[in-house]
């Protein structure tokens, strides 16, 4: 039993100081909200290219890597057709501020939709290996 104990302990240490160097701002700064922004393809999506192809795609990914690195995106992924933010702010406002700031938002090539989280099973993703 004492053995499971310290087993459990260490392994609970070792998987606290794996999580993201972010965790901590996040989870400190009670008035922020968690949100799920959904990407979907606008009416400026040409069907006819490849998405890498597609009206300011590579400005898209430098916009939300500039998200990413301010801390305002905590992951992201893609389901089916649609692309999965999870955003950490004040407001819904606050994102569709940011977010109107990407040219292929601007451009038509992408739309989005904000929906307010609950987080019931808070957890750790890792890095895709």
């Amino acid at each position: 039993m004492r053995v499971t104990i310290i087993v459990f302990t260490i392994a609970s240490c070792v998987l606290w100081l794996q999580r993201p160097a972010f965790a901590d701002k996040v989870s400190s700064d009670a008035t922020r909200t968690w949100f799920a922004v959904e990407i979907h393809v606008g009416p400026g999506w040409d069907d006819s290219i490849s998405p890498y192809e597609q009206a300011y795609f590579k400005e898209h990914s430098a916009h939300l890597k500039e998200l990413r690195n301010a801390g305002h995106i905590v992951m992201g992924a893609r389901y089916s057709d649609v692309g999965l933010l999870v955003f950490v702010a004040g407001s819904a406002d606050e994102i569709s501020v940011l977010m109107d700031k990407d040219p292929s938002i601007q451009a038509s090539t992408f739309s989005y939709e904000i929906y307010p989280m609950n987080v019931f099973y808070p957890g750790l993703v890792g890095d895709k290996k």
